[in-house]
């Protein structure tokens, strides 16, 4: 069931690449079974990743037009939204941003398997990452990388001013984002579109949300991460 409803979602999204995403899709299902064996990169099995992994990041297309950008993927892990992203938009140029260096290995693996030529991976964390590459990027995402607070204040310092952050998140969001009004303001960003929505799989919910980023971020953001995590904005 959930391997058709991915298929039909690209077949419906992505009608002149339908073959060839599929083809990809497959590969990176089973370079991600067989390195998880190794490596736990996953804890779905193989038959829930079209839904659970590949359909999810790809609804991130519901909420935001990807075009000829530059993205950057904080906590990418296994490739997820990004390398997703990647695969499914060509002209996307993605900057998957991972500080565990097996994940990086893998990852670093799909993208040669896959031939992709627009991907770049940096083996790094965000606070450190940032002073080399600050406000350079069009967009950010994350998926079940930290609170909000925590993912916001991590990823504001690498987007340009007037870019957006585009957060994955459950049923928690809400009362996440009561949490984090200290961290919008200080931060400068706001909320500008929100998508809900249930997984086919098991009707959990799945909240996608785009921030925007107001006016140029303070130097001091992000904080060292010890800081971020025991004192959140």
């Amino acid at each position: 069931m959930e391997t058709n409803v991915f298929k039909t979602y690209l077949k419906e999204n992505f009608p002149q690449t339908y073959e060839e995403l599929v083809e990809k899709f497959n590969l990176y299902s089973l370079l991600l079974a067989r390195e998880s064996k190794i490596h736990n990169l996953t804890a779905l099995e193989p038959s829930e990743y079209d839904g659970k992994h590949f359909l999810d990041s790809l609804m991130l297309n519901e909420v935001f037009t990807f075009a000829n950008q530059t993205l950057i993927d904080v906590g990418t892990g296994a490739g997820f939204p990004g390398l997703v992203l990647a695969i499914a938009f060509k002209d996307l140029k993605v900057t998957l941003l991972e500080p565990t260096r097996k994940r990086c290995d893998f990852l670093k693996l799909v993208v040669d398997e896959l031939s992709l030529s627009n991907v770049t991976i940096i083996n790094e964390r965000a606070e450190d990452y940032v002073k080399k590459a600050r406000e350079t990027f069009d967009v950010a995402t994350s998926r079940a990388v930290a609170s909000l607070p925590i993912i916001l204040e991590l990823s504001v310092g690498l987007v340009k001013v007037g870019g957006s952050i585009i957060v994955m998140k459950g049923k928690q969001y809400e009362t996440e984002l009561k949490s984090a009004k200290k961290a919008l303001e200080l931060l400068k960003i706001k909320e500008t579109k929100k998508d809900i929505h249930y997984l086919e799989s098991d009707g959990s919910m799945r909240v996608n949300a785009v921030f925007t980023k107001i006016s140029e971020t303070s130097a001091k953001y992000p904080r060292a991460y010890g800081q971020i995590k025991k004192n959140p904005l």
